[in-house]
C-alpha cells in the first residue's frame, strides 16, 4: 500500500518505501542495539522467507511501509509502518528511529504525522505493541495519549528471544 503524498512535519517527512531504502533499513533493524526491541532478527537469523518479505516490502497489500527522512536534506532517520484492519477503522503501527538520531524528537513528530493521517483516512483507533523493557518507546506512546490495554509477549523471528510487552491503544475520535 502507498500513501498518496508525503506526510510533512517541521523536521521530518514520511514517504513511501523505495527499494534503495532496504540497506539502510536492514542495517537499522538488524543492529543488536537499534533493533533490540523489534521482532526482526539479527542478520544471521534472516532466512529465505524473511528475505523474500524484505524484498517485497514495497509491494505490500496489507500495510504501509514508510521511511522517515529529514525534511531539509532527505537523509533517512528511521522507518514506520501502518496496518489497517479490514474495516479501515483500526490501524496497528510500528516505528524505529536510527540510534544516531535518538532523542531529537523525530519519533514524536513521526507518530503525530501518522496519527493525523490515519484520522484523515477515517481511522477510529490505533494500536501499538512495545516491549515493556523499552522505556523510551513506552514513554513516547504515553505522552501521545496511548493507554495500555493489555500485556502480551512477542518473539524475535527465529531467535530464542522474547519480550513481555504492552499492547497500547489510542482512540482517534
Amino acid at each position: 500500500m502507498k500513501i498518496q503524498t508525503d506526510l510533512c512535519g517541521s523536521h521530518i517527512r514520511i514517504r513511501n518505501y523505495r527499494e534503495d531504502d532496504l540497506a539502510f533499513l536492514t542495517d537499522m533493524w538488524f543492529d543488536e542495539e537499534n533493533g533490540k526491541y523489534l521482532s526482526d532478527p539479527t542478520r544471521e537469523y534472516v532466512d529465505e522467507a524473511f528475505q523474500k518479505a524484505l524484498d517485497t516490502l514495497g509491494e505490500s497489500a496489507s500495510g504501509y511501509y514508510l521511511v522517515i527522512a529529514l525534511a531539509d536534506t532527505g537523509e533517512r532517520v528511521g522507518s514506520c509502518c501502518m496496518f489497517p484492519d479490514e474495516t479501515g477503522k483500526i490501524y496497528d503501527i510500528g516505528y524505529c528511529i536510527h540510534r544516531k538520531f535518538w532523542r531529537r524528537g523525530y519519533g514524536s513528530e513521526a507518530l503525530r504525522l501518522m496519527l493525523d493521517w490515519m484520522k484523515a483516512q477515517g481511522a477510529e483507533k490505533v494500536t501499538a505493541e512495545v516491549a515493556i523493557e523499552n522505556v523510551p518507546s513506552n514513554r513516547l506512546l504515553e505522552r501521545l495519549g496511548f493507554v495500555v490495554e493489555k500485556r502480551a509477549e512477542f518473539h524475535k523471528y527465529h531467535m530464542d528471544i522474547s519480550f513481555d510487552s504492552y499492547i497500547y491503544g489510542k482512540k482517534l475520535l
